[in-house]
């Protein structure tokens, strides 16, 4: 027997109500024919909601330019998580043949601590108990919720990371860059 639904939010309400205007005047048809991205790139970037206009305005990026794949602090952390499957599969199927990496200023995930999020955690209602019961039966956990120290060395790590990955093929040109928050201005990281 089918459970029901938890109700939804005002925030995803008001969203919906949006989407059937949208629809119903046919502003998406107005849309890319396929999804590869018309310029053989990707984008690894953070998933910081002030780079949802930002990134693409600053880089002149139209929509079908680039996959664009967002994760906290622009890092890939597992060699085989879903980040890296990303380029992986933007590679091998969309023909992807350059990748930047693009972190940003006033990141925070520059200098987390995993206690701070930990608690953060516990403030949204997840028990101690239940996250030192991840921490034992999943070591890697410590990981993923552990920051970074210099924003330019994480970048940098990245990309040493999807050039050196067993998969990717040599031909892809990965460079890895920082935003600035306010400004839009691209700088090159060195790797």
């Amino acid at each position: 027997m089918p459970t029901a639904s938890a109700p939804l939010s005002p925030t995803v309400q008001q969203i919906l109500a949006h989407n059937r205007t949208f629809v119903a005047h046919g502003a998406g048809e107005a849309r890319p024919a396929s999804g590869r991205p018309a310029r053989g790139l990707a984008i690894v970037t953070c998933m910081d909601a002030r780079l949802t206009r930002l990134l693409p305005e600053a880089l002149g990026l139209a929509d079908g330019d680039a996959a664009i794949i967002q994760v906290a602090g622009a890092t890939i952390v597992d060699l085989y998580g879903e980040a890296m499957r990303s380029l992986l599969v933007a590679v091998a199927e969309l023909g992807v043949r350059d990748v930047m990496v693009i972190g940003h200023t006033d990141c925070g995930t520059c200098g987390m601590e995993p206690e701070h999020l930990m608690e953060a955690l516990v403030d949204t209602g997840v028990s101690h108990v239940a996250i030192e019961e991840e921490l034992n039966r999943s070591p890697q956990a410590n990981r993923v919720l552990t920051g970074f120290a210099v924003l330019e060395d994480e970048v940098a790590r990245s990309v040493r990371t999807i050039r050196e990955h067993p998969l990717m093929p040599a031909s892809v040109a990965v460079a890895g860059f920082t935003i600035d928050i306010k400004t839009g201005e691209l700088s090159p990281v060195t790797v």
